[in-house]
């Protein structure tokens, strides 16, 4: 089984072990993450001024994977709602389809709605399933707390994105608890880390994100998990150039983990093929004190033993009564 994998543009170049990671995980269940050497950025950055050039490339994203057969997994939150946006688009407008193929008509590709675009953590639960995960794990973590971020664009709109429950989501908590780690339920998980803000509002980004890793250390979070490409970017990044204050104090950093790489340790994938080295936030001390709480995880009796073990008590049960009876 193989998918096209899409990474969009700041994941390649500033977070390549997310990519790295995750295709060493689903290595792991023999589902191969296929890079399209063609793929373009989504047209994100041009959502708020032109509709057409941000439709028209994540229109030819998909041109592009219905040519070769697969279907997408996109990585990036707002890679993943801006392609789901332009299916949905061309799906509702079909004078708007027709203009994008005649300009993608110029490089011989076509769009007919075809392919479908899922996010990889709806992959991993609803594709390889809590069952699959479990059995392949080697290790599993002992008192381990995360406060899992799953950022804007995977929730909302909910319409548009189609993935889990806006409001309460479970499919990133339960893939976490897979890990035998605790995913928290802390204020932060679903509010926005202040990304969008960088560069316009710098004091309001800063304080956005400083109210993040407050809230996450409040719940006792070991480790912070964004989903999110951009969130992973404030967190990793631009938690590093926070003002020292009574709430953060200087290079005292909350340690940043992406959830492939939380999983990947549990399946036994080494530390430099998930590239844990390369999260800025992460230093030799934390890696070895998330190593020391791997365990091998407790192994439940086949349901076979369980049922000679029932059958076994019912038949002394039953000779008991006999006995009694016959007494």
């Amino acid at each position: 089984m193989n998918y096209a994998l899409f990474l969009g543009c700041n994941i390649p170049i500033r977070i390549p072990q997310y990519a790295t990671a995750l295709t060493a995980v689903f290595r792991k269940f023999a589902i191969e993450l296929v890079e399209e050497a063609d793929f373009n950025c989504c047209g994100y950055p041009a959502r708020n001024i032109d509709e057409q050039a941000y439709l028209l490339p994540s229109v030819r994203n998909l041109a592009i994977a219905e040519r070769s057969g697969r279907d997408i997994v996109a990585v990036c939150n707002c890679c993943f709602a801006s392609l789901r946006k332009a299916a949905q688009v061309m799906a509702e407008r079909p004078e708007q389809l027709r203009a994008c193929n005649t300009v993608l008509a110029g490089e011989g590709l076509h769009y007919s709605g075809k392919a479908t675009i899922r996010h990889y953590l709806s992959l991993l639960y609803e594709e390889v399933g809590a069952e699959q995960i479990r059995k392949a794990l080697t290790m599993v973590y002992d008192d381990l707390q995360i406060a899992l971020l799953y950022g804007c664009h995977l929730l909302r709109p909910r319409r548009l994105t189609g993935f889990d429950d806006a409001f309460v989501p479970k499919i990133g908590d339960e893939l976490v608890q897979l890990t035998g780690a605790t995913s928290l339920d802390w204020g932060g998980r679903l509010e926005c880390c202040g990304a969008a803000l960088a560069g316009i509002n710098d004091p309001l980004a800063n304080t956005l994100l400083s109210e993040k890793i407050s809230m996450a250390r409040a719940a006792g979070a070991h480790y912070i998990t964004p989903i999110c490409a951009y969130c992973y970017l404030q967190l990793d990044t631009a938690q590093q150039k926070l003002p020292a204050s009574p709430d953060h104090a200087a290079n005292a950093f909350l340690p940043v983990l992406l959830y492939p790489q939380l999983l990947g340790l549990c399946l036994g994938i080494d530390t430099e093929s998930l590239g844990i080295a390369q999260n800025s936030t992460i230093n030799a001390d934390d890696l070895e004190a998330l190593r020391q709480r791997l365990i091998v995880p407790v192994q439940k009796p086949a349901r076979k033993a369980k049922m000679a073990d029932k059958t076994d008590k019912t038949n002394k049960i039953k000779k008991a009564r006999e006995t009694a009876a016959s007494a």
